[in-house]
C-alpha cells in the first residue's frame, strides 16, 4: 500500500537534526545508531548524540505493526485528529507556554498507509545532567549516589512543589509515574525537575472525576514511590503539595484514596521500575566499553619505547 510521510521541524533545529540524520521520516524510523534508552512491543526511544558539548536527541517511535492496532488508533483521534508523537509535541510545547518544566519538544512526524498511521514518533531535545526519577532512586538505594538528609527532604519540598504547581495550572500530565520525571541539580545544589511523556487524553486533559483528576496523578507518584521511600517522606511529600500544617480529617481521607491507587498500580509499576533497571545496566556498560575501546586505541597509537617513527 502507497504510504505517505510528514515531519514537522522546529525551525530552530533543523539544520541540527540535518546533521544527524533525522530530519526525514524515513531516516527517522529506519534509525539503528544510537543508545537504546527504553524499549516495549509498540514503542522505542533511541538516544542520538550530537557532536561536542551539545546536547542529543532523543527519538521515541510508535509502531502500529497490524491493522488491529491501526484500527485502534483510529478511535484514539489518529484516523483524522493527531497522532501520539504530534500530541506530545503540543502538549509539551503547552506545558512551556505555561512556564512549567518540560523538555523540549524539536520535531513530530508519521508514516500514514492509506489514511491509517503506521507509525509516528516525536523528537525531543536532552536535558544535560540530568536522570529519571526511577533511575536516580536507584542509584540512591544502593549507594552509587549519596544524600544528606538535609537533601533528600529537600528533594522531596521541592518535588512537592512542583507538581502542586503543575496541578495548579489545571494542567494533566496523565502518566505522572517516575520514570517520567528528570532529576538533576542546578548551580548551587538545588534539585530541578523535568517532565516528559505527557499523555494525551480523550475528551480533554482531565481525567477520572473533573473535581479529583489530580488525586490519579498522585496515586502514580505515590506507586513509584513506594520502593525508594519511607511512609513519612511519601506524608511529607503530601504535606507539602496540600500546604498543610497538620493533618485535617478531609487530608486524611485524600491520603486514603492515595494509597488505594497506589496499591493499585505497584505490580505494574514494579515491572517498569524492573525494565528501567535493565536499561541503566546495559547502558552503563555500553559506556564502559566505549571507554575501555578509546583506551585500547590510545595504547595502540602509543609508540612504544625505543621503536623507531
Amino acid at each position: 500500500m502507497l504510504h505517505t510521510d510528514h515531519i514537522r521541524i522546529d525551525p530552530v533545529y533543523r539544520d541540527a537534526l540535518r546533521a544527524c540524520g533525522l530530519d526525514r521520516v524515513e531516516s527517522v524510523l529506519a534509525r539503528t545508531a544510537g543508545r537504546v534508552a527504553a524499549w516495549s512491543r509498540t514503542t522505542d526511544t533511541l538516544y542520538v548524540a550530537r557532536g561536542g558539548d551539545d546536547p542529543g536527541f532523543y527519538v521515541k517511535r510508535y509502531y502500529y505493526a497490524g491493522w488491529n492496532k491501526r484500527l485502534r488508533g483510529t478511535f484514539r483521534g489518529t484516523f483524522f485528529g493527531e497522532h501520539r508523537g504530534q500530541a506530545e509535541f503540543y502538549l509539551l510545547r503547552e506545558m512551556r507556554s505555561l512556564g512549567l518544566p518540560a523538555v523540549r519538544p524539536v520535531a513530530f512526524g508519521a508514516r500514514r498507509l492509506g489514511h491509517f498511521v503506521g507509525a509516528c514518533f516525536l523528537i525531543t531535545e536532552e536535558a544535560p545532567d540530568a536522570l529519571n526519577l526511577t533511575t536516580f532512586a536507584r542509584d540512591v538505594m544502593i549507594g552509587r549516589e549519596t544524600l544528606s538528609p538535609t537533601l533528600r527532604v529537600a528533594i522531596v519540598r521541592q518535588f512537592a512543589r512542583q507538581v502542586a504547581r503543575i496541578h495548579a495550572t489545571g494542567f494533566a500530565h496523565g502518566q505522572l509515574f517516575w520514570r517520567n520525571v528528570l532529576i538533576r541539580f542546578g548551580p548551587t545544589g538545588d534539585p530541578e525537575f523535568l517532565f516528559l511523556d505527557v499523555r494525551p487524553r480523550r475528551g480533554g486533559r482531565h481525567i477520572g472525576r473533573p473535581s479529583q483528576w489530580w488525586i490519579t496523578e498522585l496515586g502514580h507518584l505515590a506507586a513509584s514511590a513506594l520502593p525508594f521511600t519511607t511512609r513519612s517522606e511519601r506524608l511529607l511529600f503530601l504535606t507539602e503539595y496540600f500546604g498543610a500544617r497538620k493533618l485535617t480529617h478531609p487530608l486524611k481521607r485524600y491520603i486514603r484514596e492515595i494509597d488505594r491507587l497506589a496499591k493499585r498500580w505497584s505490580g505494574h509499576e514494579r515491572q517498569r521500575i524492573k525494565m528501567n533497571d535493565l536499561f541503566a545496566v546495559w547502558n552503563r556498560q555500553l559506556e564502559m566499553e566505549k571507554v575501555h575501546s578509546a583506551r585500547s586505541a590510545d595504547e595502540l597509537a602509543t609508540p612504544l619505547p625505543g621503536a623507531r617513527s
